[in-house]
């Protein structure tokens, strides 16, 4: 343990510093119309303003081991915040999706670095008896934004512009700085047996997730395989992450550590928890997009389509530490997806759609959201020894957070094909009627539009259902849970006492 005086700046300075990154990618998920006007492009390139936030995120986790061993963990957290604000600025001011991109960038970077470094200054400042309170609060201070923040982005983007998004940030970023800074005194300085950094590793890492996101962000307007510029970025991106995968294989110093993979518990859990991860984050980009350009709703309505799933996810979490030990990681973690499907399979949606009928199904999505991680997390790092669990646990963030931007380009590429497929047979059903002048023109291609949208969603949403009941059934008979099977004296029913490995 570091903290010799009070840890209430540590706590509030690092934890905001951590929530302010969260919102910095939530904010913007219900307004991508606005931010497509504002920087006069369409919704759809608007949407590259979250994945490419995404990917640098990723990144920021990936670099955050190294960086705190040759740095220290407090000129880290103030660099990733002072880098974070930097970007939060440049986006307050540009006018331009090129530099917008940029910004967004950096502001990924910095909020990455922030996940493990928050994690890790927790836990060592509390004893061992507070870490599954602190891991509460932890979790909590990372997932609040994405149900909170996109009603906060609507109302700004509404009443304000779409910038006060990023305005709003710069003055809690300048506080998290100075609360942490002081907070983080006595925190671990640099080591001065820091090895080398992979520099070649972390240039062909940067390359190939680059080349991929071009090909998932622009694959749809290019037309997928048939364009030979995104076969071009494909064989980029394959090449240079083959070669990423095949250095970090052999090099002494890795940036990420992909021999976990070869362990069951480990890659079916972290399997599972990326596809939980990647839907809702899907879901949570399009289900505010379709109010918004089919229903009419206004930004502010669109955002506030994600806070039912935050009043399910909270108040769980928080007595989770507890279930876990009742109930058992194997079941929780079935019960997610079930949780999962059962949303996705009952929320119906139709052109008349109002959000009193979505309520309950958006509930039990939160409900799902708020079991996901612990239970999957802790059967991730089961199998880890206690010296190796921040390398996997680098590398198992890094896969799960990146996992986020191959649900949102996924489901919004179904939902495009399914659209068209969809107008094309309505279309062959009002063809039935040509004689009757009921609609025309502009009218009926708008009608057309919002039908086929929505039948194309809900279509999705079916799909969804069964991959999350696939999920469930895979979490059921496949996962091995590190437990030992103790009998309850006082109501005789058998609990499974966890053996960690380590938190979540």
């Amino acid at each position: 343990m570091f903290v010799r005086g009070p840890v209430w700046p540590l706590f509030a300075g690092v934890g905001l510093a951590l929530a302010l990154g969260s919102f910095e990618g939530a904010g913007v998920q219900a307004i991508f119309p606005y931010v497509g006007g504002g920087l006069a492009t369409s919704s759809d390139h608007a949407l590259w303003t979250l994945t490419y936030f995404v990917v640098h995120w990723s990144l920021g986790i990936a670099l955050m081991p190294w960086s705190v061993r040759r740095f220290g963990e407090r000129r880290v957290f103030q660099g990733a915040v002072v880098l974070a604000a930097v970007g939060t600025l440049l986006a307050a001011l540009t006018h331009g999706l090129g530099v917008m991109l940029i910004a967004r960038a950096a502001e990924g970077l910095g909020a990455g670095l922030l996940v493990p470094l928050s994690q890790s200054v927790f836990l060592r400042a509390t004893p061992k008896a507070r870490h599954g309170l602190v891991t509460v609060l932890w979790s909590n201070a990372m997932l609040l934004p994405f149900f909170v923040g996109p009603g906060i982005g609507g109302w700004l983007a509404v009443h304000w512009g779409f910038r006060f998004v990023f305005w709003v940030a710069l003055g809690p970023w300048l506080v998290a700085l100075g609360l942490g800074s002081h907070g983080l005194r006595a925190a671990r300085g640099p080591d001065p047996a820091t090895p080398p950094f992979d520099t070649a590793g972390f240039v062909l890492l940067y390359a190939g997730l680059m080349a991929l996101q071009v090909v998932l962000d622009q694959g749809e307007q290019h037309g997928w395989w048939g364009s030979p510029f995104i076969r071009e970025f494909a064989l980029f991106a394959a090449l240079f992450l083959g070669l990423f995968a095949l250095r970090e294989r052999g090099t002494a110093h890795p940036l990420l550590q992909f021999q976990y993979l070869r362990r069951r518990n480990y890659v079916l859990g972290l399997l599972l928890l990326s596809l939980g991860w990647a839907l809702f984050m899907g879901w949570a980009s399009i289900l505010p997009l379709w109010a918004e350009e089919d229903l009419g709703y206004n930004g502010l309505w669109g955002g506030l389509l994600l806070v039912p799933v935050g009043l399910g996810a909270l108040p769980l979490s928080i007595v989770l530490d507890r279930l876990r030990g009742l109930v058992g990681l194997r079941r929780l973690s079935a019960l997610s997806f079930l949780l999962f499907a059962g949303a996705y399979g009952t929320l119906s949606l139709h052109t008349h759609s109002a959000m009193a009928a979505l309520f309950r199904p958006l509930v039990m999505l939160g409900v799902g959201v708020g079991i996901l991680f612990v239970p999957l997390t802790l059967i991730i790092m089961s199998e880890i020894s206690a010296g190796a669990i921040a390398a996997a646990a680098t590398t198992a963030n890094f896969i799960r957070v990146f996992s986020a931007n191959i649900g949102v380009t996924a489901l919004s590429v179904y939902w495009s094909r399914g659209s068209a497929r969809a107008t094309v047979a309505l279309s062959g059903e009002l063809s039935r009627y040509a004689q009757a002048p009921v609609i025309h023109g502009a009218a009926l291609a708008d009608y057309l539009g919002v039908e086929a949208h929505t039948v194309s969603l809900d279509n999705l949403l079916r799909l969804s259902m069964w991959l999350c009941l696939g999920a469930a059934l895979l979490a059921w008979f496949f996962l091995i849970p590190p437990r030992s099977l103790v009998p309850t004296p006082v109501s005789g029913r058998v609990e499974e006492a966890e053996l960690e490995a380590g938190g979540p």
